[in-house]
C-alpha cells in the first residue's frame, strides 16, 4: 500500500492541508509522518469515522459493525413480535397502573381498622383490579391485530 504525505495528499485532492490534517489525524502515520493512501482518501471523502476511543475505522469494518447491530435489532423486534419480550413502555404502563390501583385501595380503606373482613376485602379488590388490567390488554392486543 503505497504511503504519501499530507503536502501530497493536499495537492491530489486539491483540499486545504488543515482539512488534510484534522480529517486524517487519526489514522497510524510511519516514521516520516506518511499515512496509508487509501485510508487517508477515504477519511478525506468518506469522513473520519471513528470508534469510542478516538481510532480510525475503515470502512469495511463499520459495515461489519452496521450489519452486527442491524442484526441485532431484527432479533429484538422478531422477539418482541413473538411475544417473546415485552416492550417496556407496555411494561411501564402496566407496572403504573398496578400502583394505581393499589394507592387506590389502600386510600379508600384509610381509618379502618384492619379486621381479617378488611384485609381480604382489600385483597379482593387489588384481584379485581388486576383481572381489569388483564382483560384490558388482552382487548388491546386483539385490537392491534385486527
Amino acid at each position: 500500500m503505497p504511503q504519501v504525505s499530507i503536502n501530497w495528499l493536499s495537492e491530489f485532492t486539491g483540499k486545504d492541508r488543515r482539512t488534510i490534517k484534522r480529517r486524517v489525524g487519526n489514522i497510524p502515520q510511519d516514521s516520516n509522518g506518511r499515512i496509508d493512501s487509501r485510508a487517508a482518501l477515504e477519511a478525506i471523502y468518506c469522513g473520519p469515522l471513528t470508534n469510542s476511543s478516538g481510532e480510525f475505522i475503515p470502512t469495511p469494518e463499520a459495515v461489519r459493525q452496521l450489519t452486527l447491530a442491524k442484526k441485532a435489532e431484527i432479533e429484538l423486534n422478531m422477539e418482541i413480535k413473538r411475544g417473546l419480550r415485552i416492550p417496556i413502555a407496555d411494561a411501564l404502563d402496566v407496572t403504573n397502573r398496578v400502583f394505581q390501583s393499589i394507592a387506590g385501595t389502600l386510600k379508600a380503606n384509610r381509618d379502618k381498622v384492619l379486621t381479617e373482613k378488611h384485609i381480604n376485602e382489600m385483597l379482593g379488590a387489588l384481584r379485581d383490579a388486576t383481572r381489569k388490567i388483564a382483560s384490558n390488554n388482552c382487548r388491546h392486543d386483539l385490537d392491534e391485530s385486527v
